[in-house]
């Protein structure tokens, strides 16, 4: 969740022999090299970002990712979506980028109304452990 899930995204996908799901709640995928800088358009300074790009993990990982529409109120680029799905959804892209499906090999759970904090990831938590622990489960929101 949130930092923790950055870190948990982070190290499964760079050891994928030890790890076949990730799941991470509101994860921190704004996490940058640099600081922001107005109008940089493809905002390529998301450490995240370039961890998946330049990765080579095989084709089992699945992954899970929520976020809450009240997460947090920050919308860089004023495009009415705030960062937190922004950044979550550019993760979703730069994955499809390296051959996983969505949905299917990515689940997608966006709560409307959710916050960053345990009692929006309470609300979610056992469809996620249904998904992680059921091989059948086939959640795709």
């Amino acid at each position: 969740m949130s930092l923790g899930g950055l870190s948990a995204f982070d190290i499964a996908y760079n050891h994928p022999l030890f790890f076949g799901k990730i799941g991470v709640f509101s994860g921190s995928f704004w996490w940058r090299k640099k600081a922001y800088v107005k109008k940089d358009i493809a905002d390529r300074s998301r450490i995240i970002l370039d961890v998946i790009k330049n990765g080579t993990p095989p084709k089992h990982l699945k992954f899970w990712l929520q976020t809450g529409t009240e997460d947090e109120t920050a919308d860089r680029n004023n495009n009415g979506i705030i960062d937190a799905i922004d950044d979550t959804l550019d993760v979703i892209k730069e994955l499809q980028l390296k051959g996983y499906s969505y949905p299917g090999d990515i689940t997608y759970v966006e709560i409307e109304g959710g916050k960053h904090d345990l009692p929006t990831w309470a609300i979610i938590f056992p469809d996620f452990l249904k998904w992680a622990f059921n091989s059948s489960s086939n959640l795709s929101k």
